[in-house]
């Protein structure tokens, strides 16, 4: 197939200024980008007028919930919602029920989504046997059948010898280890945030110290093992102070935060219910814009979803009962966009490094990530007048979304997955 993308801002910080191109993408790869391409024969053809033109994002982040739960969703779903949002590259963890920590489910797994899911879809193994803990997964023959990283996510490694071990084996395979840093010994029964909101609603809360402590940890074992490691889902302030100190003092670690944690506070709580729970918790107005900052000064180097999706009779239970997680897959560029780019916090150049670059290169994903020539044409062009407002019917088989009922700007509407169309917008 042969794609011709005529007259759209380009924005991809390797291309060096900011200019509008014409991008052609020939066999799955992109073959040039330049002013006035003409169109070969047998070419399909896109006016981009207007448009913002992005390399395929890239999300470090999500949850399939296949096997297990296909109910919530499943890899056809995921890749239908991930489209939907310009995201072309998506790690899956390994919180499945079994858990994703053997070499013939992981085998499994990307064959399925080889034939199922209209996106690239990347596989985390687990760390440990059945994510318990207690004793190390095969990392090694997790690797030869296709690991692209190992997590415990949704359960924090605690043992510093475990942990450390990991480091050192994962490094030597070319893989980073993620890290859900929460001391669950810390955050106990809660639900929400540990202050004022959790008081006024009577509900447990969760203290920002479940997070800093196990990050603060997990730093000291980097810095005692070597390897690389990468922090999920960032929340806090001083989260983002520790992060920044063991970056200055060159230790090789990456991180993340959501959407949600930079678009929404503890005070959204209340009205949004369930479909704000998540863990960790939303935080303060104070911890929301520590996270820009980081965003911004490149102490935190990517966003992404922790795309977690439940069937909404799971959510009905409340509060205190529902389980945690949103989805984020399909408002990912658009809640980018409305709290980060619009209001001047950060570049579309900064934003090409934290939705695409970055992430790709966690992965090692060499040829994705970028507008250059001789990359995968994987690409999501976006209307930056468009403005709507997020409501069901979701692309995902969940519609447990923090952003439900509100307005963003900025739709996705077209998404490339190695020359292929995967997703169009009607403008």
């Amino acid at each position: 197939m042969k794609l011709l993308i005529r007259r759209a801002l380009a924005a991809d910080p390797a291309l060096g200024p900011e200019k509008v191109r014409d991008l052609l993408a020939e066999n799955g790869r992109i073959t040039r980008i330049a002013a006035g391409i003409t169109p070969p024969r047998g070419c399909a053809v896109v006016d981009a007028r207007g448009l913002w033109l992005f390399p395929g994002f890239v999300d470090a982040h999500v949850h399939a919930r296949e096997p297990g739960d296909g109910k919530a969703e499943d890899l056809r779903s995921l890749g239908r919602a991930a489209a939907a949002g310009g995201v072309t590259s998506a790690l899956a963890m390994p919180n499945t029920s079994p858990p994703c920590d053997s070499p013939s489910l992981l085998k499994d797994l990307r064959a399925r989504a080889r034939r199922k899911c209209a996106v690239n879809l990347f596989f985390a193994a687990a760390l440990t046997r059945g994510r318990a803990g207690r004793a190390l997964t095969g990392l090694e023959k997790l690797s030869a059948a296709g690991a692209a990283a190992f997590t415990d996510d949704g359960g924090w490694l605690s043992d510093r010898d475990l942990f450390e071990e990991a480091l050192r084996r994962a490094w030597d395979l070319g893989a980073p280890v993620l890290q859900h840093s929460e001391d669950f010994s810390v955050t106990g029964p809660g639900v929400v945030n540990l202050g004022p909101v959790s008081r006024r609603l009577g509900l447990p809360g969760i203290d920002r110290r479940a997070e800093t402590l196990a990050l603060r940890s997990d730093l000291a074992s980097l810095r005692r093992a070597g390897g690389r490691l990468h922090i999920q889902h960032l929340s806090c302030a001083a989260s983002v102070g520790l992060l920044r100190r063991a970056k200055a003092a060159g230790l090789p670690v990456t991180a993340e935060t959501c959407p949600h944690y930079i678009a929404l506070t503890e005070n959204d709580v209340p009205a949004g219910g369930a479909d704000l729970k998540m863990k960790p918790p939303l935080r303060a107005e104070a911890d929301r814009r520590a996270l820009i900052g980081g965003l911004a000064d490149g102490t935190i180097d990517m966003v992404a979803t922790d795309h977690a999706p439940h069937p909404a009779a799971e959510k009905a239970k409340g509060l205190l009962r529902a389980p945690f997680g949103v989805i984020g897959l399909e408002t990912l560029a658009a809640a980018c966009l409305t709290h980060l780019v619009f209001p001047g916090h950060i570049s579309r150049a900064r934003l090409t490094q934290l939705l695409s670059s970055n992430p790709a290169g966690l992965l090692g994903l060499r040829t994705k990530g970028s507008l250059l020539p001789g990359m995968d044409a994987d690409l999501a062009l976006i209307d930056p007048t468009a403005e709507y407002e997020v409501k069901p019917p979701f692309f995902s088989r969940s519609e447990n979304s923090p952003f439900k009922g509100r307005r963003l700007r900025g739709a996705v509407v077209l998404t490339v997955s190695e020359g292929r169309v995967v997703h169009r917008r009607r403008r």
